[in-house]
């Protein structure tokens, strides 16, 4: 589980979200939160509007008991990333974008550009939640068959059992022509595939330690986001694997990832490559290059 949690704080609303998500997740493990403020750095900086900055970050911290560090950077991104860096975290929390509806989750510029590159997890959460407050009944997983997924398998797991929570794991069937059929009977291709992909999922699940309560389900139909996004409505946290290249320990999204971080409706916590344990290899294909 996290050991350090750097919470991004810009004094409204999406920073007081990702607060209430940080303590959500922290508590499960005691993990050290560190409220994080990114301030511009140069010599034509407001310093009075710094210093008043600092301590909006400040009394935030003070509210929840925790750490508070005014961060000077180029961008907030390019802030807490190298914040995440310097203080050793393994989880970035950041709220969502300024407008977005309560009890949606859309990752701001900060967020997106955060999520290319970021030295950890990253978790966005969802407007409103430090209104309603986070507690995590279902962590669900996002399966594609390669190692990356089966890593944020490995994430949702160990979130799952911290919070006593049960776990769902899901992956997409992708779809194909109904039928064909050379004379000698009609086969029905998507119901062999979801059997297919039903067997990948349960696999998946005799990973799953006896005391983490599992479900699964294979969504068939439309196209791969939508059909995750509506997935996302199931749980209350969803865990997605990085894209399968790029350096080591950092995060990098694929086009499904990237659409889940914008337009879901729970927390979304995306797991670097190779930093999350492996709970197994599964016969699932691993794709070459995963869409997710």
């Amino acid at each position: 589980m996290y050991r350090k949690i750097i919470i991004g704080y810009d004094g409204g609303d999406g920073g007081r979200d990702a607060v209430a998500v940080a303590q959500a997740i922290g508590a499960s493990s005691n993990a050290e939160l560190v409220v994080t403020g990114v301030f511009p750095q140069g010599p034509f900086v407001d310093r009075e509007q710094e210093a008043s900055f600092a301590r909006k970050v400040q009394a935030a911290a003070d509210l929840i008991g925790v750490k508070a560090e005014a961060f000077p950077s180029t961008s907030p991104a390019h802030g807490l990333h190298d914040a995440a860096e310097e203080f050793d975290a393994d989880l970035i929390v950041v709220g969502s974008a300024h407008g977005t509806e309560s009890g949606r989750m859309s990752a701001g510029d900060v967020g997106v550009q955060l999520l290319h590159g970021a030295p950890c997890a990253v978790a966005v959460a969802p407007a409103g939640s430090r209104d309603d407050g986070e507690s995590f009944r279902t962590v669900g997983v996002a399966l594609n068959g390669s190692r990356e997924s089966r890593e944020a398998l490995g994430a949702a797991i160990e979130l799952a059992r911290a919070f006593g929570a049960g776990l769902r794991l899901m992956t997409v069937s992708a779809p194909e022509p109904s039928a064909f059929g050379w004379g000698y009977g009609v086969f029905d291709l998507n119901a062999g595939m979801h059997e297919i992909y039903q067997g990948h999922l349960d696999e998946a699940a005799k990973l799953v330690p006896d005391d983490v309560e599992v479900t699964s389900g294979v969504l068939t139909g439309g196209p791969v986001w939508e059909l995750l996004d509506r997935a996302a409505e199931q749980v209350d946290l969803l865990c997605i694997g990085s894209r399968g290249y790029g350096p080591v320990r950092r995060v990098l999204l694929g086009s499904v990832s990237a659409h889940l971080m914008k337009h879901a409706s729970g927390v979304v916590l995306v797991v670097p490559r190779g930093v999350a344990a492996d709970p197994g290899e599964s016969s699932m294909q691993r794709a070459a290059e995963p869409a997710w």
